[in-house]
């Protein structure tokens, strides 16, 4: 039995151009709401749901917000793993626990903060504050010595969505929007080695996401390790890469499928910007889903339908058809 490192979760809770921090005295240092990963516990997104509602705070689509790990060294030796999130929709009130301090710092406050310095070097690494941090290296060394991408302001959702970094059952990656309808990123050849099946997944994975793919890769091989490698060397890289079918084309069986399985909208969303990002356009995108509604059922196309429009509004995407 491998010993795990203990697995804590914070948010980045923003409100007015300032955070949410919290202490547990006056002479304490401040820190990001949070707190751990239960033993146990098989769902990480779930289980920042549920911590953020215990601090008043409501995230709909926390699952699509993760930002990147932390890495913090412990007194007794070994490190602890920060799972940072940075909430795009949240509502409530952030409460502090009890006996703490709760305040709300600017970024320029933030900078002279008594706190965690690797946590205030992601804090401002997740906004692109910061170009390289210690934590970049581990995850260039975690995604076996690519290089790591900033992350997107979570205020720029409206016009550059944040990577969906989600690595569910259902190959949940990314979203980073392209504008809909331009040409398909070009696809390497199938690959027919081990190492070449792997550089084709990753290939995959960048047109999916619209991005570099490390990001999602070190998260996958954290969250999932002993699929990791299946799902980018198989998967991505030996079915998505058969020159048979185009990755437009296979992006829409990839929705359409979700859609009939009437699957988590997480998936399906990040799935559907997949779409857009490999050349599919808005018209192709509710056709599918009107296929949907034939050969699969209404009620599967109509719980996907509202997913779809949110990725249309949030790439100013104007739906075919809609009533003016």
């Amino acid at each position: 039995m491998t010993d795990q490192p203990p697995i804590q979760l914070a948010a980045i809770v923003i409100r007015d151009g300032r955070f949410a921090l919290f202490r547990a005295n006056a002479e304490g240092a401040w820190s990001l709401p949070g707190g751990a990963f239960a033993a146990g516990t098989e769902d990480v997104d779930a289980a920042m749901d549920a911590i953020l509602a215990a601090h008043g705070v409501s995230a709909p689509a926390i699952e699509d917000d993760f930002v990147q790990t932390v890495y913090l060294p412990l007194e007794a030796g070994g490190h602890a793993l920060l799972n940072i999130y940075a909430p795009t929709e949240w509502t409530g009130d952030p409460a502090h626990p009890e006996g703490h301090e709760r305040g709300w710092f600017g970024v320029n406050e933030i900078e002279n903060l008594p706190m965690e310095e690797r946590v205030r070097r992601a804090i401002f690494s997740a906004f692109g504050w910061e170009d390289e941090t210690e934590e970049a290296d581990l995850m260039r060394a975690l995604a076996a010595g690519m290089e790591p991408f900033g992350a997107l302001p979570a205020t720029a959702r409206d016009d550059d969505e944040m990577e969906s970094l989600l690595m569910l059952e259902a190959l949940e990656f990314g979203g980073m929007p392209g504008a809909a309808g331009e040409s398909e990123p070009p696809e390497r050849p199938r690959a027919e080695s081990a190492g070449s099946r792997h550089d084709a997944g990753m290939d995959v994975l960048r047109t999916i996401s619209g991005g570099d793919p490390v990001r999602a890769e070190a998260g996958l091989r954290r969250s999932s390790p002993e699929l990791a490698g299946d799902i980018i060397d198989f998967a991505l890289g030996e079915v998505w890469t058969h020159p048979a079918l185009d990755r437009r084309t296979r992006s829409l069986q990839v929705v359409a499928m979700l859609a009939a399985m009437g699957g988590k909208s997480g998936p399906l969303r990040s799935h559907i910007n997949g779409a857009l990002n490999h050349g599919a356009s808005a018209a192709q995108v509710v056709e599918t889903l009107r296929m949907v509604a034939v050969y699969a059922g209404f009620p599967a196309a109509l719980e996907a339908w509202p997913v779809m429009e949110d990725v249309f509004a949030a790439r100013g995407i104007a739906r075919p058809g809609r009533p003016a």
